[in-house]
């Protein structure tokens, strides 16, 4: 099996106490270095899985998996692209690095690590079209290879726009005349509304045990 990595730039607007901050890992329609385009869809059923387990992704350092740096709440696909929403582990070493180094714009670049289920060639762009990846880490690196995707927000404790506990899933394409901004916002609202309910059902089945 052969993990990809695809690398996306940041943009940090602002960063806060909890480390808390919303971007994409991957956008639609756009290639890459590597000459490759992922379009709407292809995270879809890895997506499903991963709700299934009621997990997500890793968040790993320049793609070590003895290096995580914090949890991925939510995940989705949106019209633009692969919309995530994460928090930094500052309460280790690593996690408060990474803080300070997106806080002094020192990283540069969100990548994804994934394996290609499924492409096919577009002849007359010259490029390969990812149809199904299967989705296993997001990593913050220093170098990206698009300029494309980004991170919109960095919020902090109540000001998150995803409780803890988020899913990964698929979000609906927005209706047609919405901004990109509208859109993503429409995307986080309903991201953020299932992470309430599943906060909640935890919540009750703590009280019952």
């Amino acid at each position: 099996m052969t993990i990809q990595h695809l690398s996306r730039p940041l943009a940090v607007k602002s960063l806060a106490a909890d480390g808390t901050f919303v971007g994409y890992a991957s956008v639609f329609d756009e290639v890459d270095s590597q000459n490759e385009v992922v379009i709407y869809g292809a995270f879809s059923k890895t997506l499903e899985l991963w709700q299934r387990k009621n997990a997500a992704p890793a968040m790993l350092w320049m793609h070590d998996p003895s290096v995580p740096i914090g949890l991925w709440l939510a995940l989705a696909e949106d019209r633009k692209g692969l919309i995530v929403h994460g928090k930094l582990a500052l309460s280790t070493q690593k996690g408060r690095e990474a803080y300070e180094l997106l806080k002094m714009k020192a990283v540069s670049g969100l990548s994804i690590g994934y394996r290609i289920v499924t492409s096919r060639i577009d002849t007359k762009r010259k490029v390969r079209i990812l149809t199904e990846v299967d989705l296993f880490e997001i990593s913050l690196v220093t170098f990206p290879a698009n300029d494309a995707a980004r991170i919109s927000e960095v919020k902090a404790g109540g000001k998150a726009l995803l409780a803890r506990g988020g899913k990964t899933g698929n979000a609906k394409r927005p209706v047609k005349g919405k901004t990109d901004a509208a859109a993503t916002r429409a995307v986080v609202a309903r991201l953020h509304q299932t992470a309430r309910i599943l906060k909640e059902g935890t919540s009750n089945k703590e009280k019952r045990v």
